[in-house]
């Protein structure tokens, strides 16, 4: 039996907490997966984040951080979170890189630890997103 969820705006408020702390412990395991490689990561600009929900319950737009990975001092693959409330998933982030655009997409409940699953533009065919596929998708 499916419990309800009564969605209001401190629901809506605790959403948003939970995904920018999920988009930042992502970038966290990112950094370690590079740590002694070409590549490293930085934390990129801050994108606006105002999605519908925020609107209907008088949340008030907020921003969340990108990150950038690189490898000789150029940038190799750009991470920008796409949106929270998406049909189906819990959140997707999308992967912009010179060689094809790619997506990062959480299955796990809300509130539950993310389940990550990277995919290319067909977004039919996911992985689960490790540090073997990441390196695959940054050694293309």
């Amino acid at each position: 039996m499916q419990k309800t969820i009564k969605v209001d705006k401190q629901h809506v408020e605790k959403r948003i907490i939970d995904w920018k702390k999920r988009v930042s412990d992502l970038y966290s395991t990112i950094e370690l997966w590079l740590t002694g490689s070409d590549y490293y990561i930085k934390r990129g600009s801050k994108l606006k984040m105002y999605e519908e929900l925020m609107s209907e319950f008088n949340v008030r737009a907020t921003n969340i951080e990108t990150a950038d990975i690189y490898k000789d001092n150029k940038i190799v693959l750009a991470l920008k979170p796409k949106g929270l409330w998406m049909v189906g998933a819990n959140g997707r982030i999308d992967l912009l890189s010179t060689k094809g655009n790619y997506m990062l997409v959480d299955f796990a409940e809300q509130f539950e630890p993310p389940y990550w699953k990277l995919f290319n533009g067909d977004k039919k065919n996911g992985v689960e997103f490790t540090k073997q596929s990441f390196f695959q998708l940054l050694n293309k």
